[in-house]
């Protein structure tokens, strides 16, 4: 697969997320939201267009975070939009934290328009033509977050940018 340089990522629906929470990709890690985490990862390794699948509870949230020019939408038409490409598009389709040891599961990549032809008869993760894409580990809950935060302290990380 060429280099991707679009990458859509997936929140959980709002009415999924608890009222005293948000979404996981909005939770921090080392005092950093997890998606500016991983938006830089992707603009390190040459993403440019990023689409944002978020209820309207969390929208401007997510948008703080975003690179300028980010998509950030639930409605179908704005996705539809942003698929229109042949080229390979990253799909995370829930929240995720790079870590470059991370090896290939749920991540994955394909063809915008191949994609955008599978999401509309049903909101899938197979996709024909697919390829799962390493470096990502997915982030389950809380507990997942502060075994991350506690990962990156042993490693002498910290959370600026």
């Amino acid at each position: 697969m060429c280099r991707l340089k679009q990458a859509v990522l997936i929140f959980e629906e709002d009415a999924a997320v608890p009222a005293d929470a948000k979404p996981l990709m909005l939770e921090t890690v080392l005092s950093r939201p997890i998606l500016s985490w991983a938006c830089g990862r992707l603009r390190n390794e040459g993403v440019r267009r990023l689409f944002v699948v978020c209820g309207p509870r969390f929208a401007e949230e997510a948008r703080g975070v975003l690179p300028l020019g980010a998509a950030v939408s639930e409605q179908w038409t704005d996705l539809e939009a942003f698929l229109d490409t042949d080229e390979p598009v990253l799909v995370l389709p829930r929240a995720a934290f790079p870590m470059e040891e991370a090896g290939p599961g749920f991540a994955y990549a394909a063809p915008g328009r191949e994609l955008r032809e599978t999401w509309r008869g049903k909101m899938t993760n197979s996709v024909q033509g697919a390829e799962l894409v390493s470096g990502w580990l997915p982030v389950y809950g809380p507990d997942t977050v502060a075994e991350i935060e506690a990962l990156l302290r042993r490693r002498g990380v910290s959370g600026g940018e």
